[in-house]
């Protein structure tokens, strides 16, 4: 899914949660929600684009601690992880 952005003049690329891949940053805070779970995540690394045109970046899950690998396509980004940048859903459990 891609969307113009007119402040960079350029394509962009967005998670199912609206969160512009390549503002990403590290340290950021995102939280990634499916079904009644949620997952509150720092970014670890940059967003790179690997040899077949897709996003990848690394996030540590702030609960268990355990690393998680990311993956967006800019041709299916409406498949990508349903990450926001603010707590979108009023969840209690974070797994």
């Amino acid at each position: 899914m891609f969307q113009r952005n007119d402040k960079r003049n350029k394509l962009s690329t967005y998670t199912k949660g609206n969160v512009i891949v390549q503002d990403i940053k590290i340290g950021d805070v995102h939280y990634e929600y499916e079904m009644t779970f949620g997952i509150k995540c720092q970014v670890v690394s940059q967003p790179k684009l690997n040899e077949i045109g897709q996003w990848v970046w690394q996030s540590k899950n702030l609960k268990t601690g355990e690393i998680i690998n990311y993956l967006v396509d800019p041709k299916c980004s409406q498949y990508s992880a349903n990450l926001f940048d603010y707590e979108a859903y009023p969840y209690n459990t974070y797994i």
